[in-house]
C-alpha cells in the first residue's frame, strides 16, 4: 500500500460550478476557456475543461457560484493563480490544478456555507 501525504492548508469542496479562465502565451496573445470546478478550495481549483492552459502558465479565473437562496444571484469568486498540472484522458474527466488566489477574501467562508446548504461536498 502507498502513502499518500496530503499538503493542502485549505480544505477542498466538491463543486460543480461554471469556470472561465484566461492566460497569455508568450507572445502576449490571450486565451480563454470554459469548463466546471471539480473541486475548489480558496487556494486552488481543480477545472475540468477540453481547453488546457500550459503547465506554469499564471491564470486568471472566475467562477461562478450557485444560490445560497431561492432570491437574488448566485456569487462570482475571481482570482488569479499558475497552472500546476494538466490531467489528459478521458474528455469528461481532463483538466488542470492551479494554485489560486481566490477574491474575495472570505471565499473560505462562502464554500463553507455551500457545504452546509448541501450544493458541495
Amino acid at each position: 500500500m502507498r502513502n499518500i501525504v496530503e499538503l493542502r492548508k485549505t480544505r477542498r469542496y466538491r463543486l460543480n460550478a461554471p469556470v472561465v479562465f484566461m492566460w497569455a502565451l508568450r507572445d502576449g496573445e490571450p486565451q480563454s476557456g470554459l469548463g466546471f470546478t471539480r473541486d475548489i478550495s480558496a487556494f486552488g481549483v481543480y477545472v475540468t475543461t477540453a481547453t488546457m492552459p500550459p503547465v506554469g502558465a499564471r491564470i486568471q479565473v472566475e467562477i461562478t457560484l450557485p444560490k445560497l437562496a431561492e432570491t437574488g444571484p448566485g456569487m462570482h469568486l475571481q482570482g488569479e493563480g499558475v497552472v500546476l498540472r494538466c490531467e489528459y484522458g478521458d474528455p469528461a474527466k481532463q483538466g488542470f490544478a492551479a494554485s489560486a488566489q481566490l477574491y474575495p477574501e472570505s471565499a473560505d467562508v462562502v464554500l463553507s456555507q455551500l457545504k452546509v446548504s448541501g450544493q458541495a461536498q
